[in-house]
């Protein structure tokens, strides 16, 4: 006759002290705000850039906005409108109207163009 014998498993299963499932909510809490604020970050629109940009140092400036077109620089933009006056002025403040620190343009960009009353 054979006979069956219960054989338990060799590690016992491990069980969390109050401490111990204390630290595992607070580590799972954790890990859900992080992960909130990341897919907040990714996915929210992206804000305009605000038109007080585009206000001058000494006091309110006009202008106006440019949609950078196929094709469009920096140089080519500031020779339309600085209608024969210093170029690379017009260029300058292109620049640090806009905070650009390169002449890099993306088609569809928006620029900060100060225009002289």
């Amino acid at each position: 006759m054979a006979t069956t014998t219960n054989i338990r498993s060799a590690t016992p299963i491990p069980k969390l002290t109050s401490r111990g499932r204390c630290v595992l909510q607070l580590t799972v809490g954790l890990v859900v705000v992080v992960l909130t604020a990341v897919s907040i970050a990714a996915f929210a629109p992206q804000q305009p850039m605000s038109s007080a940009v585009a206000a001058d140092h000494e006091g309110t400036a006009n202008y106006e906005q440019i949609v950078v077109q196929p094709g469009d620089t920096l140089w080519g933009i500031s020779t339309r409108l600085s209608d024969n006056d210093d170029q690379s002025a017009v260029l300058n403040k292109i620049l640090t109207y806009n905070h650009l620190e390169t002449s890099e343009l993306e088609v569809g960009q928006v620029l900060f163009i100060p225009v002289s009353e």
